[in-house]
């Protein structure tokens, strides 16, 4: 699916800043401090305190900080001290937009540096801080009620593709060499467009081109000598000022945020996307209710008993890649941020092997590896004799290794979701349609019985509701995983292995390996045709591991959603009937600002069409759902929001000549 986000040079590596020593103390290249940071105090005078922190968060439901240059962190970790001192009665968003990101490897240097009151707060950062890899990462520290988005990359580029509303700004932290390319009016337009009237903001860079630039995007800035009449710092406030255009086409139109009294929903659907949706809504205080015809969680394609999380990577690093990249880290971040033990959900980080099975497979890994700038933590091409000592058994295959992914329990993980969430649960219960009644919508079955009510529904039951998707139905896909208890060759794989299929090291269920796709197939009997055919294409790769094979061989069968540009559906549901009406001469070529905003059916939302990668993208898909129906910033850059919106097939479509 080519969009916007489509890259024929592939991904583009950053610098990452370097980590010098100087007289024993860290010396930071690519940063305006360069180690001359004031202390603590000092700092907390210069950025929370003049911005009037932490008493304006006080008595909020959210507050949004952003700042330029992540650098040490210091200045998040700073705030998030204060924060947990004197909380405010919502979330904190924190958002830090750096070119230049120090290694994980540096950044725990930088963190034994670090005075002893931040110290424990930086252990915490370490635990989740990402990879050097352009683009958006959001962390969550749900017990501190706190999230911060690093956006790695070009500042002004990463502002553009930002969606928030920012109260406070932290500004400074680019080199002095680098003002002239990172300090320009790009960037105090998207600084601007991000500020409602109001928001504050402090420099510890005093310039006159800065502040002439803040001037002219619609700030009041004031001069002021910092603490001792040293660390001269500006101050300013976003004026009333017409307020910059929304950059969104009006067909991604996202509706207002829920206010507090609205923030109830009922959640179709306990697998992957369901429970991560009700879990991602109860952190931000929901009353949440979720419903499913089964008799418990994970009945559907969320009950196998092992599944694959590792990202889909193309050369071209389009939407799928992007996305899939950014989807596999939050998903194992998300995973582990739940605390649960190995026995209680079991996982197991053991890094995937992606075998080269095929000429053109080995070629298209040779691409993904050349054009993909991933770090080695991420990315690497091996041999057949390495790949063979990683896998701990004989392989004869070259391939790219993927040393963070994984195999996880989906069902297991469903349960602890919906268990950390403390949503109501409805099994049993087989919805049949919505009706609006008033500001609230009303779930019947089949016998036209309420099953509950709620003013905001989210559908995550991989199908969806029959008559409300018209134009973008997800199709289905039979899929069928084999199960076989170890062998004295298989019970050394360390690995998963990828390749047309996939086969996981021992697992409590055995060895899973899958797994077969039939188009137009309902049903999920299991089939001796289909386990043939999952152990075929394991036997092509390494014959070793059917060997000794026991004749008895377990399974499961389950339908797949997917949707036309293999990412998920997620985001408002337009009045699909309405949508086609409004926007029928899209195909005439008109500007978007020609257009209304979609009409969207009130307080409906998706997350469909995981697919077979539903634990790896739907963590990611339900922050963003949450995140747009909360009203916080999106943890996604605008396009591959769009990207991920509902309509987005439809569009394409209606953008056709007939």
């Amino acid at each position: 699916m080519a969009s916007e986000t489509d890259s024929r040079a592939g991904l583009q590596a950053l610098e990452p800043a370097r980590l010098e020593f100087r007289a024993g103390r860290p010396w930071l290249s690519h940063s305006a401090d360069t180690g001359l940071r004031p202390g603590v105090e000092a700092s907390r005078q210069l950025f929370l305190h003049a911005n009037g922190l932490p008493q304006r968060w006080h008595g909020r439901d959210l507050f949004t900080i952003a700042e330029s240059g992540f650098s040490t962190g210091f200045n998040f970790l700073l705030t998030w001290d204060c924060w947990r001192s004197q909380p405010g009665t919502g979330w904190l968003h924190y958002l830090s937009v750096e070119p230049h990101p120090f290694t994980p490897t540096d950044m725990a240097c930088l963190v034994q540096d670090l005075p002893t009151q931040l110290q424990g707060l930086g252990q915490e950062l370490l635990g989740f801080y990402p990879e050097p890899i352009p683009g958006f990462h959001r962390l969550i520290f749900p017990a501190h009620r706190v999230t911060l988005t690093l956006m790695y990359g070009e500042p002004s580029e990463c502002l553009k593709a930002c969606d928030a509303r920012v109260d406070a700004w932290y500004l400074g932290g680019f080199a002095r060499d680098h003002e002239e390319r990172y300090w320009n009016p790009g960037l105090y337009q998207q600084i601007a467009r991000l500020s409602p009237p109001g928001a504050t903001l402090v420099s510890f860079i005093a310039d006159e081109p800065l502040r002439h630039g803040l001037v002219t995007a619609g700030f009041r800035i004031e001069a002021h000598p910092g603490p001792g009449n040293s660390w001269q710092h500006l101050t300013g406030q976003r004026l009333a000022s017409p307020h910059p255009e929304d950059p969104r086409a009006p067909w991604f139109h996202i509706p207002e945020a829920a206010s507090a009294p609205e923030r109830q929903v009922t959640v179709l659907g306990a697998g992957l996307a369901g429970t991560s949706v009700a879990l991602a809504l109860a952190r931000r205080g929901w009353d949440i209710t979720v419903v499913d015809q089964g008799p418990g969680p994970a009945t559907g394609a969320s009950g196998n008993p092992a599944g694959i999380l590792m990202p889909h990577l193309s050369a071209d690093h389009g939407v799928v890649s992007r996305f899939s990249l950014q989807a596999a880290e939050f998903s194992r971040h998300w995973i582990e941020a739940l605390g649960a033990d190995t026995r209680i959900l079991p996982r197991a980080w053991c890094g995937a092997l992606w075998l080269a099975d095929g000429k053109r497979l080995a070629q298209r890994q040779a691409r993904i590896a050349e054009r993909l700038a991933l770090p080695e933590t991420i990315l690497r091409g091996v041999d057949p004799q390495e790949a063979s000592e990683l896998a701990g058994v004989p392989l004869a295959l070259p391939g790219l290794f993927l040393p963070r992914a994984g195999w996880v329990d989906p069902a297991a993980l469903c349960r602890v979701q919906l268990e950390t969430s403390g949503a109501r649960v409805l099994f049993g219960r087989r919805l049949a349609g919505l009706m609006r009644q008033g500001d609230v919508w009303r779930l019947v079955d089949e016998a036209g019985d309420t099953i509950t009510c709620s003013s905001r529904v989210v559908l995550a039951n991989g199908a969806g509701l029959s008559g409300l998707l018209r134009g973008i139905e997800p199709n289905t896909l039979r899929g069928q995983l084999s199960q076989f208890p170890a062998t004295t060759a298989s019970r050394n794989l360390r690995r998963v292995l990828c390749y047309e299929g996939y086969v996981t090291p021992q697992t409590a269920a055995g060895h899973v390996c899958g797994a077969s796709f039939v188009r137009n197939d309902r049903a999920t009997d299991l089939r001796p045709g289909e386990h043939a055919d999952n152990l075929a294409a394991l036997a092509r790769i390494w014959p070793g591991a059917l060997a000794d094979l026991s004749p008895r061989l377990d399974g499961r069968a389950a339908l797949r959603h997917t949707s036309q540009g293999r990412v998920p559906l997620v985001g408002p549901l337009p009045d699909m009937s309405a949508f086609d009406a409004l926007y029928a001469d899209l195909h005439h070529g008109r500007p978007h600002q020609n257009y209304p905003d979609a009409p969207c059916l009130p307080g409906v939302y998706l997350s469909l069409a995981h697919g077979s990668r539903g634990l790896a993208t739907a963590a990611l898909a339900a922050e963003l759902l949450a995140s747009q129906m909360h009203g916080d910033p999106l943890p996604l850059p605008r396009a591959l929001t769009q990207a991920l919106h509902p309509v987005r097939d439809r569009v394409r479509g209606l953008r056709r000549k007939p």
